[in-house]
């Protein structure tokens, strides 16, 4: 048997530059994960629609499956990981919204589609990395903390150099 992977996809159904919230959804394909981390500037539902999701909250974690929701509120370190061969489509709603939140998750899917992430969905490149975890405003824990502020460096140096307006250029296209 053929295993055929997935494109990435994101579909914007709310935005936070029309609304109080933002809610998209996307796929999590096979093997996808985020490291544990928390956002301060906003709480995060996921609503699975298809599919499983491993979620760790705070010191638990959950299996979740097709109509389960968990939210995870600001400062709440998290994180999320497509263990099983099959894709995972969520919904994710922000509250409030977040415009960078939203181009972050477009520009990673943009950059998966192109072959320009792992197949966790790492971008390959490191300032495109650096601006992704800037944009979705991640904060990283335990270890990695201490590397946030080479993160934060790469990220406003790729801003100046204009690769964060590149990148929204062609990924962050509204239809």
């Amino acid at each position: 048997m053929t295993t055929v992977k997935i494109p990435g996809y994101i579909k914007l159904i709310r935005s936070a530059g029309t609304g109080a919230e933002s809610e998209l959804e996307m796929n999590i394909l096979p093997g996808e994960k985020t490291p544990w981390h928390y956002h301060t500037l906003f709480s995060e539902t996921f609503i699975v629609l298809k599919g499983k999701l491993k979620v760790g909250k705070g010191n638990d974690t959950y299996h979740l499956g097709e109509g389960d929701t968990v939210t995870i509120n600001p400062n709440e370190k998290h994180f999320y990981h497509n263990v099983s061969k099959e894709e995972c489509i969520v919904k994710a709603i922000l509250i409030p919204g977040n415009k960078n939140f939203e181009n972050s998750l477009l520009i990673l899917k943009g950059l998966a589609k192109d072959g320009l992430a792992s197949t966790a969905g790492t971008p390959k490149n490191f300032s495109d990395l650096a601006l992704f975890v800037y944009l979705n405003n991640s904060k990283m824990v335990g270890i990695q903390k201490i590397a946030e502020p080479l993160f934060d460096y790469i990220a406003k140096l790729a801003i100046k150099r204009g690769r964060l307006q590149e990148l929204i250029g062609k990924y962050c296209k509204t239809t």
